[in-house]
């Protein structure tokens, strides 16, 4: 129980509010959003409930556009995915889907195909940015957890390297990175000590930083083809569940289009 607290505590608390500028080098591309949603129970699961919203806007359609909506229903007890949700528009492609995981048979079942194997305690990308969050790294530590990303599985392992400064319209930030080691689909993140508008925080390099004000101030990850990063540009708390999904009503999701 009290793990659970603590990783409900430094994960975020329903109404957290995380936007990001996205660019593709000096190319600003588009926005994401990252919300920490009211917590529902998923079976017999007690579960955290997030949401990531990534539109790339059209008016760079020369190279690309896209908007997509993940969201993922992971276990109090450790962050392991229960349930995870994906949609996504792209020019020449449409999908939205359901994946169910079951950590006793070891398997993600999705709404439009056959279910796949996978390993026990297996995360989702967005499960897997937010247990981030919950660790205590220090400069030289080992990440190693189970990976479920579009229908493929991984295993992360990633290194954390010394504090860097970053500045963002959000504040200045002194993050410790998350380095995947390269053949993953994760990207490398920033993760830093929560400040105010404007004022700096500090932390010792090699030191861990202050996990219950941790949060992602700089995310990179592949899109389309394109490697991206979301740098964050506001944080806010106790906004309203605007883009709810449907309620589940027994019928199937749309298929995928290609």
């Amino acid at each position: 129980m009290l793990l659970a607290l603590a990783l409900l505590a430094v994960a975020g608390v329903p109404g957290e509010r995380l936007e990001y500028s996205v660019r593709y080098g000096p190319v600003n591309l588009g926005t994401l959003v990252l919300e920490t949603l009211e917590p529902e129970t998923v079976g017999a699961e007690t579960c955290q409930h997030f949401r990531a919203e990534l539109q790339l806007t059209r008016s760079f359609s020369w190279l690309f556009w896209a908007n997509y909506r993940l969201e993922t229903w992971c276990r109090d007890s450790d962050l392991t995915t229960v349930r995870s949700y994906k949609r996504a528009r792209e020019p020449n492609y449409r999908a939205e889907w359901t994946a169910e995981f079951d950590s006793k048979l070891s398997v993600a079942r999705y709404s439009d195909r056959g279910p796949i194997p996978i390993e026990p305690g297996t995360r989702d990308l967005l499960s897997t940015w937010h247990y981030f969050r919950t660790l205590s790294l220090a400069s030289g530590d080992t990440i190693r957890t189970q990976l479920h990303v579009d229908r493929r599985n991984y295993r992360l392992v990633a290194v954390a390297r010394p504090a860097r400064t970053l500045v963002t319209p959000a504040g200045i930030f002194d993050c410790v990175a998350v380095v995947p080691r390269a053949g993953g689909p994760l990207g490398v993140v920033h993760l830093g000590a929560q400040s105010r508008m404007g004022v700096r925080t500090t932390v010792a390099d090699g030191n861990p930083l202050p996990q219950e004000r941790w949060i992602p101030v700089s995310i990179r990850t592949r899109i389309g083809g394109l490697t991206v990063t979301a740098l964050l540009s506001s944080v806010s708390h106790n906004v309203a569940d605007r883009n709810p999904l449907p309620q589940e009503s027994g019928n199937p999701l749309p298929r995928e289009e290609k």
